[in-house]
């Protein structure tokens, strides 16, 4: 075998490897010291909110990505993750800056990836439609 037909091999065997772990959830941990290379104005401050999401609490473009759209709606992070078909919302009950729990929104839905809330509905684009849904009382 020449050296062109087995460098082709070897990259079809990267490749392939590369999209068995995107479409079985494997990716890379962050952890909060990843921050480090990313250079903020002067005055501002990052940190993780939740770390406890269903999937990653990083967005990866490709199939079925993790969380993708926030939206602050009453001291509230709302969150679409399209790998596991939900919304879920983060409250900060203490205004500690870090989310308390992590509460299923709405879920069974086809991977929701945009979230807006007008005139008393949240508006959640899937892959195939719009919904439109009212936040129950308590």
């Amino acid at each position: 075998m020449d050296m062109n037909k087995k460098m082709m091999l070897i990259a079809m065997a990267i490749f392939l490897l590369i999209v068995i772990a995107s479409f079985s959830g494997i990716k890379p941990a962050v952890k909060s010291d990843s921050f480090v290379n990313i250079n903020l104005p002067q005055g501002f401050k990052i940190d993780i909110f939740s770390d406890a999401l269903d999937g990653s609490s990083v967005s990866y473009p490709g199939p079925n990505p993790s969380p993708r759209m926030m939206l602050l709606k009453d001291n509230v992070l709302f969150v679409t993750i399209p790998n596991v078909g939900k919304v879920v919302a983060l409250p900060d009950e203490n205004d500690d800056k870090k989310a308390d729990r992590v509460v299923t929104f709405i879920d069974k839905l086809n991977n929701p990836h945009g979230i807006d809330y007008y005139g008393g509905w949240f508006y959640i684009a899937e892959e195939n439609m719009v919904i439109r849904v009212k936040k129950k009382r308590k």
